[in-house]
């Protein structure tokens, strides 16, 4: 999969220019445009566009249809966002002992740990 992220049409069509033809899966963060899927298909044989849930809502349904009629699916993902971290990760090492005693340890703050502690423990 190849990620596509810009904010102009002018900065899609410079970075579509550096794919290869081969590219199957392709994620833009932005709304379909004729003039983009134009560029798109011109360069590389597609087969699956992803496309944020806001940017799929916003895209025209014709263009979707079009793009389906020709064999390309086009699918909407909800995005990772926040601040990546590894906290999660320590916390759930320590499941076995209670939040206050995770956070001394690990010397993680104790909302912190409460936070990630209860969503684990209500996951599993």
């Amino acid at each position: 999969m190849r990620y596509l992220r810009g904010k102009s049409f002018e900065e899609f069509a410079r970075k579509i220019e550096f794919l290869n033809s081969e590219e199957d899966t392709i994620y833009i963060n932005k709304e379909l445009t004729k003039n983009l899927i134009i560029e798109l298909l011109e360069r590389c044989e597609v087969k699956t566009i992803l496309l944020p849930e806001s940017k799929f809502k916003r895209t025209n349904k014709k263009i979707i249809g079009a793009l389906k009629e020709i064999g390309i699916e086009i699918e909407s993902i909800k995005p990772i966002t926040g601040r990546p971290t590894n906290k999660r990760e320590i916390i759930k090492k320590y499941m076995q002992k209670n939040p206050k005693e995770i956070s001394e340890i690990t010397k993680i703050p104790i909302k912190t740990v409460e936070y990630h502690y209860y969503k684990l423990k209500n996951s599993l």
